[in-house]
């Protein structure tokens, strides 16, 4: 264990062979001690299981769920980073402080008889077992829990591994600039304060700039008149007439388009005693013109409005809807 902290005490960044390699025989220790939470045989923690009323063989196997996730503890620390880091350095320092004082109890308390105490005192005596019983059962937890979080934390990095492209180095241009060496920063010294002095900076390279326009130039300060009354000698400004405000002129619109007057189509003069024939030619006509109302063919007729619209419902089923006005819709029929 030293000698691993000691080979990546420096860096916590491990080659990713290693980092496989850390990681399965973490794996299989974390696997091991949740499997068996009870394998050591240190006479401390025996007696300590002894204590709380373990068996022979319990007793015996006890030692290992206090100082196991210990050592599994501190291998994951520097495997694990992040929060994952924090949680095996949290498990790390509470088995640790756990351990040491269930040591130390049993260099205080000596055994006595069959089945000893762990304290004289009742209430301590209870404290101290509920450590104890304890330690099995957050063995186990937090094994387990440490076993996922190194395996979650092995599947980002082979993703990373597998997706990452090969980048070839490119070579630098001869012509391209090169920055200036950073000097290092000198020691300081106590005693009078000396201003070093400052680099020189590095000539920037010439860029052609385009002369500015001619601003244009300012008007000239409008001074005050003023008068002076040769008998009195008082000053007196006379009023200046405040200067015209520019009025916008208004956006010319365009003209109108013209339009021309539609023609005037004078209205047949109604005829008066038609026979039955005139009238029908008439109604006919009009409506074959598609200009006259029905009203208007009516008095035109000199007929009723309602056989105006029997006559133009039977020109509808013979001819079809009647034309639009100046449009011929009948074809084949005579004017």
């Amino acid at each position: 264990m030293s000698a691993l902290l000691d080979k990546h005490g420096e860096s916590s960044e491990l080659a990713p062979g290693t980092v496989a390699r850390v990681r399965a025989g973490l794996v299989v220790g974390l696997v091991a001690v949740a499997g068996v939470a009870f394998v050591v045989s240190w006479t401390a923690l025996h007696d300590v299981g002894r204590a709380i009323g373990l068996d022979a063989v319990g007793a015996v196997l006890y030692p290992l769920s206090a100082d196991g996730p210990i050592a599994l503890a501190l291998v994951a620390s520097l495997v694990l980073a992040g929060r994952h880091r924090r949680a095996a350095l949290t498990v790390l320092v509470l088995y640790t402080f756990a351990s040491l004082a269930l040591n130390y109890v049993h260099g205080l308390v000596p055994l006595e008889g069959t089945r000893p105490r762990l304290s004289p005192v009742p209430q301590v005596h209870w404290v101290l077992v509920g450590i104890a019983a304890a330690l099995p059962v957050g063995s186990i937890a937090c094994c387990a829990d440490l076993v996922t979080r190194v395996l979650r934390s092995a599947r980002p990095a082979a993703v990373v591994d597998a997706v990452e492209p090969h980048v070839e180095p490119v070579d630098t241009p001869q012509d391209a600039p090169v920055d200036a060496p950073v000097e290092p920063k000198r020691p300081r010294r106590w005693g009078r304060r000396r201003t070093a002095a400052a680099p020189t900076p590095a000539p920037a390279p010439e860029v052609p700039v385009e002369a500015p326009a001619a601003p244009e130039p300012a008007p000239a300060p409008v001074r005050p008149l003023v008068a002076i009354c040769g008998g009195s000698g008082r000053l007196y400004r006379p009023e200046v007439p405040a200067a015209p405000v520019p009025v916008a002129e208004p956006e010319p619109q365009p003209e109108p388009e013209y339009q021309p007057e539609p023609e005037y189509q004078p209205e047949p003069e109604p005829v008066s005693g038609l026979s039955a024939e005139q009238a029908a030619a008439v109604i006919e006509q009009c409506w074959r013109e598609g200009v006259l109302s029905i009203r208007k063919t009516a008095e035109l007729a000199d007929r009723s409005k309602s056989l105006v619209e029997k006559h133009f419902a039977a020109l509808v089923e013979q001819y079809g809807p009647r034309p639009e006005p100046q449009q011929m819709a009948l074809q084949g029929v005579a004017a």
